[in-house]
């Protein structure tokens, strides 16, 4: 069953990097770039964002590899990916299997905040007494913030 309103714990570099070699990958200098910038980032992150941030491309880092380097993570369980209906795929670390949170946009300038709030629990059982097994659910709002007011 899905949780929610995690909020983001004591986590770092070592626990994540544990992460990656307990999904079977090579624990490489990249990966661990990665990891470090989605951690030092608060909000959602896209791609292009990611590959801005990295220090050294010059040992074949490009946005090709990034991208590669994300659909792993994605696999196994250590990025979250997000859309919100602008053509932009971002990703943020998923905290704890099972554990997440929702999110509202603002319309005018794309600016991204958790909600660390979920009542969902009850439609989610309804839905497994459907026969529905392993459910998730995605959940954002949309509006336009104070500061495009």
């Amino acid at each position: 069953m899905s949780k929610c309103g995690s909020e983001r714990k004591n986590i770092d570099i070592d626990s994540l990097n544990e992460r990656v070699r307990k999904a079977g990958m090579k624990l490489t200098q990249q990966r661990t770039q990665m990891l470090k910038i989605l951690l030092g980032h608060p909000d959602p992150i896209s791609a292009d964002e990611i590959f801005k941030k990295f220090d050294d491309k010059s040992d074949g880092m490009d946005l090709v590899t990034i991208y590669r380097i994300l659909k792993k993570f994605e696999e196994a369980g250590l990025v979250s990916r997000l859309e919100f209906g602008d053509g932009v795929a971002r990703f943020e670390l998923a905290l704890e299997s099972g554990h997440h949170h929702h999110h509202v946009i603002c319309r005018q300038c794309q600016r991204v905040e958790p909600i660390h709030i979920c009542d969902l629990d009850p439609h989610i059982k309804m839905v497994e007494t459907m026969g529905y097994k392993q459910v998730s659910h995605r959940l954002d709002f949309f509006g336009v913030c104070s500061r495009c007011q």
